[in-house]
């Protein structure tokens, strides 16, 4: 079916035609009469057809467009409708390419895209971070050229695409970089580089951690098995005193090793596993501290006890936990100091609502490059004498886990010579004060 346009160019070739045939015949040239109209409508198209062709030409805006008709209107609407869907395509691809860069460039780990000679040609803000790599002044730069490590250099020119580098970053030897590299299309390259720090030290804390436990575990059991076998050679029957120095000795070993064991599986239950907002019962901390002290001042000899104790402070929590925590530092306190040290113990509310369970002693103090690892598993100021003692070298790390479950935290301030202050401060939130509570 023919178009409007069509039509309407056909009818107006149709009319134009016999009207310079009647005029031919009336002037008696009806052949040549009908030549010139032929040249004549075949010149006018052609020029038409110019008009659109420089108008193409110099950008076919619309406001150019030149004067149509029927086909060639029809013409200049179709380029019209291409250019409109073209600029909404090309708007649309821009916007998509806006978002991707902006995704890009605000991802958290460092991505670089590497041409086949490994020059630069793309990278996002955190591989200026991470890697030191500007995004737009070291475009078009060798990566090898700014990253110059041979561990780098050699990964880089590796055929493998599966294998995962580990690097120090190069502007802080502190932190870790694990870098992977991606093959994509034409040649190209994406190296992605993660922070990945927190997991080397989890990774570095857990190796250290089973060494510390075989360590720990390994002198108790020598201990156990050295005086076994020492019953088992015997030639002859073993004198009842050192049969019962034996068995003491057995005994105290085993004791050491399960303490041990019981206070991994304490640990392993306070870590990461807070208390729910409310969660315990609530607690008279005042009546629970005095009668740790009392306990305490049958075998802490000469020292002496000062308590400050609000006794209408009350806490919400779990008893058993709060008094591990709490005695854990009054013993502390007292095994680690000469007789005669003066211990002070307070639990009062400060005026931003918190509450604050705190020892202070006069001791020997502690230096100030052990304090940021006191409360590290198995860390110990003085291995020998906390051995000696019977300790497992994870009370202080039990009281900052059993703080951090109900949502308090520990501070320890010392300075060698003047004494050292161990303080847990809990949110307002598990504290209340019952003021009908009987003083002591």
């Amino acid at each position: 079916m023919l178009s409007t346009s069509l039509k309407n160019e056909i009818t107006a070739f149709a009319a134009g035609l016999l009207l310079a045939l009647l005029v031919s015949f009336l002037v008696g040239w009806p052949v040549l009469g009908t030549i010139v109209y032929l040249i004549g409508y075949v010149m006018w198209l052609l020029m038409r057809l110019s008009k659109m062709v420089k108008w193409l030409n110099t950008g076919a805006r619309p406001a150019k467009a030149p004067p149509t008709n029927w086909l060639t209107n029809d013409m200049v609407e179709l380029i019209h409708r291409e250019k409109k869907y073209s600029r909404k395509q090309k708007n649309r691809y821009r916007s998509t390419l806006a978002q991707f860069n902006s995704l890009a460039a605000d991802l958290p780990d460092a991505t670089v895209v590497l041409d086949e000679s490994f020059e630069i040609r793309w990278s996002n803000s955190a591989a200026l971070r991470f890697l030191g790599i500007h995004p737009e002044r070291d475009r078009g730069q060798r990566i090898d050229n700014l990253v110059r490590l041979p561990d780098f250099h050699d990964f880089l020119h590796g055929k493998s695409s599966d294998e995962e580098l580990e690097i120090p970053m190069p502007n802080t030897a502190e932190r870790t970089l694990s870098i992977r590299k991606v093959p994509t299309g034409k040649h190209m390259t994406v190296l992605i580089a993660a922070d990945i720090t927190q997991r080397v030290q989890v990774r570095e804390m857990r190796k250290a951690f089973v060494g510390d436990v075989s360590h720990e575990l390994r002198t108790p059991l020598t201990v156990i098995r050295g005086y076994l076998e020492m019953l088992r050679e015997a030639e002859s029957p073993v004198k009842p005193e050192v049969l019962s120095q034996a068995l003491k000795q057995i005994s105290q070993q085993s004791d050491r090793m399960n303490g041990i064991v019981e206070d991994l599986l304490t640990l392993s239950k306070l870590e990461g596993n807070p208390l729910a907002e409310g969660e315990g019962e609530l607690i008279d901390v005042d009546n629970m501290i005095r009668s740790m002290v009392t306990t305490l001042r049958d075998t802490a000899g000469s020292h002496t006890f000062v308590l400050d104790l609000d006794s209408s402070l009350m806490m919400t929590g779990l008893r058993t936990e709060l008094y591990s925590a709490f005695n854990n530092l009054l013993t502390n306190a007292v095994n680690y100091t000469e007789p005669g040290t003066t211990i002070k113990i307070s639990w009062h509310l400060e005026e931003d609502g918190r509450a604050v369970y705190k020892t202070l002693d006069n001791g020997p103090g502690i230096e100030a490059r052990h304090l940021a690892r006191l409360s590290e598993r198995f860390y110990r100021v003085d291995e020998g004498r906390s051995r000696d003692d019977g300790g497992t070298g994870l009370g202080l790390a039990i009281v900052k886990h059993s703080a951090q479950r109900h949502g308090g935290q520990l501070d320890i301030i010392s300075t060698p010579g003047t004494g050292s202050e161990f303080k847990i401060t809990f949110p307002a939130s598990r504290v209340e004060q019952v003021k009908s509570a009987v003083n002591h």
